[in-house]
């Protein structure tokens, strides 16, 4: 095989020593190896390796605001569709290789959950807006590859927390880690054997196990359970590695990057940015009439649905009636103007608006003593909106405040009050009884890898994120 990128959502040094990933360590240790600056909880990291560009270039934000029903909501459809509408899928990472004369193949990568019909080969993944993990013949390239991965339970996207995959107990969390490494690795292999390729794109979700379980994997078990749960996920992480492994050593690429979109470490707070709004009067709760029909749906919710499978009732707010508001999970604030339900501004306007705001949540936080957590809040000049793409994709508006925040906090949105300690204490037996969070005891952290072992004599750092992707074309001489 010429290229080979293997992607690991969240490998870094932690996860890589937490799940003793040492088999894939020795091969990062014989090539060599840097820290790229992911944009963490802003722009999308798969989208800056595979484009080379961050969000404020090609829309790919972690979730954007769009106006659905009069209603300024959340959604993450800011994948593979939306980075090439905005810079083309011949600038993507395997476009360049594919007009270099490549064969090239696509599997499983995150965020890149369409068919690309410029690959020889191409099996969807979850991310950017998709979190199913089923794939049919419309989905895959060739259709026939889709068959290779009928199994009577999809199992390839890895995706496990509140809305997805919850274990009622640690066997039943065993049968359906197994299944996926089964799956996983049995698809890889009958697929290239079927249709082979000469560069190969694959990502892999299994490290985001440190997500869930990091205070166990990390910390002292608190009893038998804890420890045999441990033992269970070691066992299985070293099933993993050696499989990842063996994958590579028969592959053996000419060049070969491994590489992630983030790290993973301890989540000490979850914060709440809306709640700082809300607390300066910028921000204000939707109606009566809405908030009662929601808790009467909720209630109606909790008799149909084992006590795991709820979530909390998020605290809701009248984003529609704010002077500024943050959508939870990214790290920024938007000025409400008429890009959504607020009054018409020019850009001088907007950013004036935005130097307040940012004024106001900095005085706050000071009073508040809140300073640990929030580090910085800074007001960004720009146009409103992201330029349409040249390939169809719509202009995406643009944050208008950058919120800093301490490596270890994060604006979930999950709690009423402004800052959370959270509490890593929950055992095993706990956990399979009430459920848990994608982000239950970790979270995004600037622990990132790239790595290339290979044939090529060069200098390999690359500072940022979006610096692998020039870094991964340059030993083949590709610009």
């Amino acid at each position: 095989m010429k290229f080979l990128m293997v992607g690991i959502d969240g490998l870094g040094a932690e996860s890589l020593a937490a799940l003793q990933l040492r088999r894939l360590q020795e091969i990062i240790e014989q090539g060599r190896s840097a820290n790229p600056l992911p944009d963490n909880m802003v722009s999308r990291g798969w989208t800056e390796i595979y484009s080379g560009k961050n969000a404020y270039e090609t829309g790919g934000f972690f979730q954007i605001p769009v106006m659905s029903k009069n209603r300024i909501v959340a959604t993450q459809d800011t994948g593979v569709s939306t980075i090439a509408g905005h810079i083309g899928a011949e600038n993507l990472l395997w476009g360049k290789l594919r007009r270099a004369g490549h064969r090239v193949g696509v599997f499983t990568l995150p965020t890149v959950n369409k068919r690309q019909d410029d690959c020889e080969l191409s099996i969807p993944a979850t991310g950017g807006g998709v979190f199913s993990a089923g794939i049919d013949s419309a989905a895959a390239k060739p259709a026939q590859a889709a068959s290779l991965a009928n199994y009577g339970r999809s199992n390839l996207g890895f995706r496990m927390g509140k809305g997805a995959f919850l274990p009622a107990s640690r066997s039943e969390l065993e049968a359906w880690l197994r299944d996926h490494i089964a799956q996983y690795f049995t698809t890889l292999r009958r697929t290239l054997d079927r249709y082979p390729v000469d560069s190969l794109v694959l990502g892999s979700r299994f490290v985001t196990l440190h997500y869930k379980f990091r205070h166990i994997l990390c910390g002292n078990p608190g009893g038998p359970d804890d420890a045999a749960l441990r033992d269970l996920i070691l066992e299985i992480a070293r099933d993993f590695d050696g499989e990842m492994a063996a994958f590579i050593t028969d592959a053996n690429p000419e060049h070969l990057f491994i590489t992630s979109d983030h790290g993973l470490g301890e989540l000490k707070f979850h914060v709440n940015i809306n709640a700082l709004l809300r607390e300066l009067g910028l921000i204000d709760y939707p109606g009566a009439a809405f908030r009662l029909a929601r808790f009467g749906k909720r209630k109606v919710l909790e008799r149909r649905q084992p006590r795991r499978q709820r979530g909390p009732l998020f605290p809701m707010y009248g984003l529609e009636r704010s002077r500024a508001f943050s959508i939870g999970y990214t790290d920024v604030v938007y000025v409400n103007d008429a890009r959504f339900t607020g009054p018409s501004m020019s850009n001088e306007e907007r950013y004036t608006v935005a130097c307040v705001v940012a004024e106001e949540l900095s005085q706050h936080v000071r009073e508040r003593g809140y300073e640990q957590q929030f580090r910085e809040f800074i007001p960004m000049k720009h146009q409103g909106w992201s330029s349409p793409g040249d390939n169809g994709a719509p202009a995406v508006a643009l944050p208008d405040i950058r919120c800093v925040l301490e490596e270890g906090t994060v604006n979930l949105g999950r709690t009423g009050g402004e800052v959370v300690r959270v509490n890593e204490t929950l055992g095993a037996r706990d956990m399979f009884r009430n459920g848990f969070f994608a982000e239950h005891s970790a979270c995004k952290t600037s622990d990132c890898l790239a790595a290339y072992r290979g044939s090529a004599e060069m200098d390999f750092g690359p500072q940022r994120l979006t610096d692998v992707y020039g870094a991964m074309l340059k030993p083949m001489g590709i610009d």
